[in-house]
């Protein structure tokens, strides 16, 4: 199956430009959730639903606490997770920033070179 993109318009509120731009947008089918990924890895493997949904829900978990301990995780073949902060309030001065001010800003990931490459020959189709 394809992956579905609508175009949007980008409008241009800064210059006077007449030409008219386009970004891709994908739009989903649905979402695979933990319960879907564990029941398709049970079928793949001698493991058991409820072993494979432990152990993804155990990977959760350690990944947060790597990650609350200032690590980066990286899973050969997907990718790699770190954390991104930023301060709790506009800051003119650096020395007025101490660590009580910053909060967790999001969770980035990076793909991995092999998952990028497993994507290679992903397919895409206009949403009518």
């Amino acid at each position: 199956m394809a992956v579905r993109y609508k175009l949007t318009k980008i409008n241009d509120n800064i210059t006077d430009s007449e030409t008219v731009k386009y970004s891709v947008t994908t739009v989903s089918y649905g979402n695979v959730n933990l319960n879907d990924l564990a029941e398709q890895m049970s079928d793949a493997s001698t493991f058991t639903y409820g072993d494979v949904k432990g152990m993804i829900e155990n990977l959760t978990l350690m990944i947060a606490e790597a990650l609350k301990d200032g690590n980066t995780v990286t899973i050969d073949g997907l990718g790699t997770f770190s954390v991104t902060a930023q301060p709790n309030r506009d800051v003119e001065i650096p020395s007025k920033i101490r660590a009580e001010s910053i909060k967790l800003k999001s969770i980035g990931f990076k793909p991995s070179p092999k998952l990028k490459e497993r994507l290679s020959d992903i397919e895409f189709t206009k949403m009518k």
